[in-house]
């Protein structure tokens, strides 16, 4: 694998309970860069959410190879696919995923945490100040269940981007803000120097994206795409 490559997927088919049923996805390939940004669109259950857990080691292909950084992710064990998460990529879901009974800022903090990301100290600094960057630093106290849809999914994307990860993989991530707050979230997104895949149904959106990919009949397909350095 090259080390201007961030990830490569080749053959990847994925396919759920008995062999004979028909595959979710079929002979993927997909070569993400690193600093790249990538939309995908795509029929609900299509099997983009799948990709996306695929490429952060959260699912197994059935067939074909995923390789993270240099590593294939079928030859590692569940511990170090977790570690590879915890310090290379953040995971921003429609579905917030926070940890209820830790606050807002816990949630952000534990993320740091697991990635050793410094000190207690520089955690909770960096967890602050990112909550404030996408308006949410005055629920920073607060438990999941006391936010609102779009205040949690705030905060998911803060948990996802405050350790600066090298992929950030966002699954409808400002499906339910309106239009200014989707702005400021999807500005802080774009301002790291992470590679970012962003599932959306947001034509203009994913348009705004330089590569762009849509997933039909188990297939992925490329849209369109600026010329790669």
């Amino acid at each position: 694998m090259s080390t201007e490559n961030l990830v490569e997927l080749h053959e990847v088919s994925k396919t759920y309970g008995r062999p004979d049923t028909p595959p979710v996805l079929e002979k993927i390939d997909l070569t993400i860069h690193r600093g790249e940004r990538i939309s995908l669109v795509g029929p609900s259950g299509s099997g983009k959410s799948t990709l996306l857990s695929l490429i952060a080691g959260l699912l197994r292909p059935t067939h074909g190879r995923v390789h993270v950084l240099g590593h294939d992710l079928e030859s590692l064990p569940d511990r170090d696919r977790a570690r590879l998460r915890a310090r290379h990529i953040g995971i921003a879901l429609q579905s917030e995923n926070l940890i209820p009974f830790l606050s807002a800022q816990e949630n952000v903090e534990l993320a740091l945490r697991l990635g050793h990301f410094g000190s207690r100290r520089d955690c909770r600094r960096r967890a602050r100040d990112t909550l404030a960057a996408l308006g949410v630093a005055h629920r920073s106290h607060n438990l999941p269940r006391t936010l609102s849809g779009g205040e949690a999914q705030r905060v998911a994307v803060a948990v996802a981007i405050a350790k600066g990860p090298d992929l950030i993989l966002a699954d409808e991530a400002v499906a339910q803000l309106d239009q200014s707050n989707a702005a400021q979230v999807m500005a802080e997104i774009l301002d790291g120097p992470w590679a970012l895949v962003l599932v959306t149904h947001d034509r203009e959106l994913a348009e705004a994206m330089p590569i762009r990919y849509s997933i039909h009949d188990h297939r992925l397909a490329l849209a369109s795409a600026a010329v790669r350095q």
